[in-house]
């Protein structure tokens, strides 16, 4: 097939403070042996030369052009730059990274071949021990819609095992359609600022009519202290609670949210256990249960431990619910008393919708549920 036939393509470079690695990862871009291209640089408020760099380059080489913004952090970066796209065909490079000369060669070629609407491969992740090939977990090959429901949906998330992705979570090692990624971010919550890969890249295969796997690793992404996300900082458990609240509700409009959920609920298990170092089936003692209290219920918070207070900062951070009264039968330490915590007592004079245990061992959970239903508190009002 003769290039001439070939959609052109965008390639749009999110770029903050990247001055160390911005130049090898331009040079690797412009190298490239497909040549119907543009390269879109988006200066997201820079501190450093990156933004001189950026202008640097657009100065020399027509094919490279520059916005400069003020700093909103990726999600809104990369939105910047699908807007300003004259590609039909969309892929990203992170500005500390690298890519290999057929890198679009390869994509672009498999997208027409296949008449795909996206394609996934491999990448190489670098760092000071060494290169690493990663590759999706789920086989090679061309899945159109009834495959796509049968062989991926249930599984790109959350794969097997301790945790494993069915599909690598990356936005970069991919090429997408303009006109579907860009619905992807038309709704997109933008205080995600880790996980932003994660909120885009599956909403699109649920888009998807066809996608296609492939073996080849062309992109080289490189692991260091330095990333895009030092600009725009919050709240580890906030993000955590953006992010899930975000994609259930892009799973629960799917017709496949049976499969998608257990996959998500998982996918927030291995976020928390990243930050606790609990064990991964502990860690989901440390997600509030979202999936099970609507927002804006008014709750009771019944444990002021360590999960109890990982629950009650998570909730407030987003102000998720309403917590009308927070007990515990330790109510009386006057650590906890300095928190506001209550005792059993306080339920007799509030109104609530739940009961939430927020309660590490889960011999002691059960012995609290069974003291609450012995009081005759409806057991579906209880949530564990």
């Amino acid at each position: 097939m003769k290039e001439k036939c070939m959609e052109k393509v965008s390639v749009i470079i999110p770029v903050y403070n990247g001055e160390i690695y911005l130049r090898e990862c331009m040079e690797s871009v412009l190298r490239q042996s497909f040549g119907e291209f543009e390269v879109i640089l988006v200066d997201d408020g820079s501190t450093d030369s990156s933004g001189r760099i950026c202008d640097e380059y657009a100065g020399r080489n027509g094919k490279v052009k520059v916005i400069h913004k003020e700093n909103e952090g990726l999600i809104c970066a990369r939105a910047d730059g699908i807007r300003a796209a004259q590609g039909g065909l969309i892929t990203f490079v992170d500005a500390d990274d690298w890519v290999e000369a057929d890198f679009l060669d390869v994509l672009v070629r498999s997208m027409a071949e296949n008449q795909a609407d996206i394609v996934m491969t491999g990448c190489i992740r670098e760092s000071a021990h060494g290169s690493e090939i990663l590759r999706n977990s789920i086989p090679d090959g061309v899945y159109e819609r009834q495959r796509l429901s049968e062989n991926i949906f249930p599984r790109m998330l959350h794969h097997e095992g301790f945790y494993r992705f069915g599909i690598l979570p990356y936005l970069w090692n991919k090429i997408y359609r303009k006109e579907i990624l860009q619905s992807c971010y038309t709704h997109i919550d933008t205080r995600i600022y880790d996980g932003e890969d994660v909120a885009v890249v599956f909403p699109y295969l649920l888009k998807s009519e066809k996608a296609v796997i492939l073996s080849e690793a062309k992109y080289h992404y490189r692991i260091h202290d330095k990333a895009m996300t030092a600009g725009k900082k919050s709240d580890y458990y906030e993000n955590c609670c953006h992010l899930y609240l975000y994609l259930a509700g892009e799973f629960n409009r799917s017709e496949y949210s049976g499969a998608l959920m257990p996959q998500l609920d998982a996918y927030m298990r291995m976020l928390v256990w990243q930050k606790n170092q609990k064990s991964y089936i502990e860690a989901e003692k440390y997600v509030f249960p979202f999936g099970k209290v609507p927002p804006d219920s008014a709750i009771v918070l019944y444990g002021a431990g360590v999960v109890g207070q990982t629950y009650r900062h998570q909730i407030e951070k987003i102000n998720y619910c309403n917590i009308t009264a927070w007990v515990d039968k330790n109510y009386r330490q006057r650590e906890l008393q300095r928190m506001g915590v209550r005792g059993m007592e306080a339920l007799e004079d509030i109104e609530y919708q739940f009961i939430v245990i927020a309660i590490e061992n889960r011999q002691t959970a059960e012995a609290v549920l069974a003291d609450l239903t012995g009081r005759g508190i409806d057991r579906e009002k209880i949530i564990i």
